[in-house]
């Protein structure tokens, strides 16, 4: 019922798009790079001649409403770059929500304004800038109408400054970034968040069900043509010194290392790169968790070298890549190449990778030699990925993946598969998304075939969202370099969420969701099967949220399995219900955080589970935070306790200078661990680390002992021509 009301509302007419001209500025037509300074005041003359767009319509909370305060938007060019402009006028500057500048800062609260630009105009695919008011520089790329890949870097300046009424901020995006086709056409949007009153101002794609990601809905910027890209050749040497210390047994070591990238823009749609003794020294240590779950846990790739260029990889609907959600089939997982089970780092001699655009294809193609490893039982080998997908149109697209290679043997394993997606905003009110695939392996050691296949379909109005998906995997499936995380089941999940908007001047939205879901053998019989619910949430304006969720849950165990030590599940049907609670505090403020309890029953027990966190800004420089978790556990077989605590210290003396310490610490294995990242960026692509790694561990009698340690240098400087 539903959605047939919905189908009867008319869809967003093409017509309604915007354009802007965008001129070609400077004497005679030449670069004004060299006369402009970034530095976010926009005071220079050029500033005088671009275009400018003057009307914004408010997005959230007054989901069609003017704008107000009032933003201007200024954009130019000339052949090397593209400059955009950000005039915000704010009544009350002090007000401003400054909390953290440092490159890469996922902005939930700050001040800030967003670019996104479809350079393709095929409406699926772009690029996302970010600036804070304080001086944050965010990037990603977008693929699937949407989904955004955070932890691509680029090559661009940008800056801002604060004034007694207003700030502005300052964009210089360089072609050389860029991946574009032939056309004069590019798709465009603009947004601004407003930290005060957590309201979204956007130039188009106004509805609330669309983001600023969502380039079906973009405007148009008539961009010209001979915009230059250089020779395309980029070349990222890197230099490290690395003194590593063990203290049982007792041993030191002090090596040095070189290595680096070489890219190519082979043409403007096209980039090669080629790796060497590829090193990932700098990268952030992974999150700590306790599993208490009979599979295996995920963790999301960190690397830089398999993150850029990541959504050309892509397969299906879920993401080794986001560091989001919990994945179930992914045919390709980055993580398994240059990494042991246990996280150990396996040496990358060579590696090489093509990504972008060949006509309507896109294309991502991985080739790497890894090297043996005694020590983890590696041998050395290649390993490829291939993974190309025909743009039908607009809103279909038919891609193909092939994996070859197994990073633990020498034994052959091939998977190959298909998808489909489908990404379509004029079809119904919303984003309607649909997303298939097949998939097969051959593994040569187990001397079998295997295949899973999945499904997915979703649409998200303003209100509603609704969500169907099923999966299935033989057990014979076995992808070597992606991962699986309960072969031989069949999946099924459906969810059904409603947030309706009060006409209030307190409360913004409530809450209300129904996400039923089953695993089961391949005839039917059900091993696992929830119904999560959320009975209850309500949004404030100021950003608090609180929240009451509800769990009914079942579980087949085939055999005993122990969740932490001195526990035991035994074999058998179970179930139980649950119910958990939070409140989390707008991060808005200089403190704020989050508190979650969830109690009830777990299997033949109890089990209650205690989050608490916080993060303190006291200005745009300091950040600290915490967070504890605790379950404790309460079965037949035996009860525990398990503890996780977290402390962070991250200070930034500038945008593109930061030292973030971390320290983490849990109960199952007494083990401390301390990661302490010096970063300078002198320029995008130039950039110096200090990485120091440390960990202790307890002993029985409660002795706190030094286990290793390793201090880095890190030198990595870009050439571009």
């Amino acid at each position: 019922m539903l959605l047939s009301a919905s189908a009867a509302l008319p869809a967003r007419s093409s017509q309604e798009r915007p354009r802007v001209g965008v001129p070609l500025v400077g004497a005679d037509a030449l670069e004004i790079d060299d006369a402009l300074t970034i530095d976010g005041r926009l005071d220079e003359a050029a500033w005088a001649e671009a275009a400018r767009i003057v009307a914004l319509t408010e997005v959230e909370p007054d989901d069609g409403a003017a704008a107000d305060p009032a933003t201007k938007i200024l954009i130019m060019r000339d052949s090397t770059h593209l400059y955009v402009g950000f005039i915000c006028h704010e009544p009350e500057p002090s007000r401003l929500v400054l909390q953290d500048m440092h490159r890469e800062g996922f902005q939930w609260a700050d001040d800030a304004v967003k670019i996104v630009l479809d350079t393709f105009c095929d409406g699926k695919s772009g690029y996302y800038f970010l600036l804070s008011a304080a001086g944050s520089r965010l990037d990603a790329l977008v693929a699937d109408n949407g989904r955004r890949n955070y932890s691509w870097d680029g090559f661009w300046r940008g800056r801002t400054a604060i004034a007694h009424d207003r700030w502005t901020a300052e964009f210089a995006i360089p072609f050389k970034t860029l991946a574009f086709g032939q056309n004069a056409i590019w798709r465009a949007n603009f947004e601004r968040w407003r930290g005060v009153d957590r309201s979204r101002f956007r130039w188009t794609g106004i509805p609330r069900e669309f983001s600023i990601t969502t380039m079906s809905e973009a405007g148009e910027l008539e961009i010209g043509d001979g915009l230059d890209q250089g020779h395309g050749i980029e070349f990222r040497p890197y230099m490290k010194a690395k003194r590593s210390k063990e203290h049982s047994p007792r041993s030191a070591s002090t090596v040095g290392d070189a290595g680096g990238e070489i890219n190519w823009q082979i043409t403007p749609q096209l980039r090669t790169s080629l790796t060497f003794n590829t090193d990932f020294a700098e990268t952030e240590a992974d999150a700590r968790r306790i599993n208490l779950t009979r599979f295996s846990l995920f963790f999301p790739e960190k690397r830089d070298f398999f993150l850029q260029d990541a959504n050309q990889f892509e397969f299906g609907w879920e993401s080794g890549f986001s560091g989001r959600g919990r994945p179930d089939v992914l045919p390709y997982f980055s993580r398994r190449i240059g990494l042991s089970a246990d996280g150990e780092e396996i040496p990358i001699e060579l590696g090489g990778r093509v990504t972008g655009r060949i006509g309507d294809v896109d294309l991502g193609a991985l080739v790497v030699r890894t090297a043996s490893d005694s020590s983890a039982g590696v041998p050395a080998g290649e390993l490829v990925v291939a993974r190309p997908a025909w743009r039908i149109n607009e809103e279909l697209t038919f891609g193909g993946i092939l994996t070859s290679g197994d990073p633990t043997s020498d034994d052959s394993n091939v998977v190959t598969g298909s998808d489909l997606k489908f990404v379509t905003t004029d079809t119904l009110p919303g984003v309607l998304t649909f997303n298939a695939y097949m998939l097969q392996s051959a593994d040569e050691a187990a001397s079998e075939f295997g295949s899973a296949y999945g499904a997915r379909s979703s649409l998200k109005t303003s209100d509603w969202n609704f969500e169907l998906q099923t999966l299935y995997t033989q057990d014979e499936f076995r992808p070597a370099l992606g991962f699986v995380r309960r072969p031989g089941e069949r999946r099924y999940e459906g969810a059904l969420s409603w947030e309706p908007r009060p006409d209030s001047d307190s409360i913004r939205s409530f809450g209300f969701s129904i996400a039923p879901s089953a695993w089961t053998e391949p005839d039917g019989t059900i091993i696992t099967k929830s119904l999560d619910t959320k009975l209850f949430s309500l949004e404030w304006h100021s950003g608090d949220e609180f929240y009451v969720n509800h769990r009914l849950a079942s579980d087949r165990t085939a055999v005993d399995f122990e969740p932490v030590d001195a526990t035991v599940i035994r074999a058998g049907d179970y179930d139980w219900q649950s119910i958990a609670t939070g409140f989390r505090f707008s991060r808005n403020r200089p403190l704020s955080g989050n508190v979650s309890y969830e109690g009830g029953g777990w299997y033949n027990g109890r089990k209650y589970a205690l989050s608490v966190s916080s993060a303190w800004h006291p200005s745009a420089n300091l950040e600290v935070g915490c967070q504890y978790r605790e379950n404790r556990i309460r079965l037949p077989g035996g009860n525990a306790t398990t503890r996780v605590e977290t402390f962070n210290v991250n200070y930034d003396f500038s945008p593109d200078v930061r030292l973030a310490t971390l320290l983490q610490a849990d109960n199952v294995t007494d083990n401390l661990g301390v990661q302490s990242r010096f970063r300078w960026i002198h320029s995008d692509g130039r950039e110096l680390f200090f990485v120091i790694n440390s960990s202790w561990v307890e002993e029985e009698d409660g002795s706190i002992i030094p286990v290793e340690q390793d201090f880095t240098v890190k030198v990595v400087y870009a050439v571009r021509f």
